[in-house]
């Protein structure tokens, strides 16, 4: 499975979750907040291309690298954890919305046909290959 589509999949995952969340229980928002924050990796696996400088230079760059990325990537996290979670709130209401309309409506199922769409597709582009 690709990386995007795994990450694609956190997310319909994280709009699953957002259906059982209360938004006015503190405990439950906090505990999705975090939940939210595995949505950031940091791979170990940088590439960098350095050109001029020294060895020693260039060495000493790939070492401090993913580190200072790391730091880059915690930084954002909160205003990222924020965006997320409100896309998430605005989820919850419109599937409130749709569940009145529509009492029978099995919004996690269709959540869950859509990320099984999404693995299947990406296994039917594997074969083509």
């Amino acid at each position: 499975m690709s990386d995007d589509t795994e990450m694609i999949q956190r997310g319909i995952g994280v709009l699953t979750a957002a259906l059982s969340w209360e938004p006015e229980d503190p405990a439950a928002t906090e505990m999705f907040k975090e939940s939210l924050k595995t949505l950031a990796r940091v791979d170990d696996a940088v590439s960098v291309t350095f050109s001029g400088g020294s060895p020693e230079q260039a060495a000493a760059l790939r070492e401090v690298l993913p580190q200072v990325i790391r730091q880059i990537i915690e930084a954002l996290a909160p205003d990222y954890t924020r965006l997320v979670l409100g896309m998430a709130i605005g989820f919850k209401s419109v599937a409130e919305a749709y569940r009145q309309d529509a009492p029978d409506a099995d919004v996690a199922g269709i959540l869950q046909a859509a990320s099984l769409n999404l693995a299947e597709a990406e296994d039917e582009d594997d074969d083509e290959d």
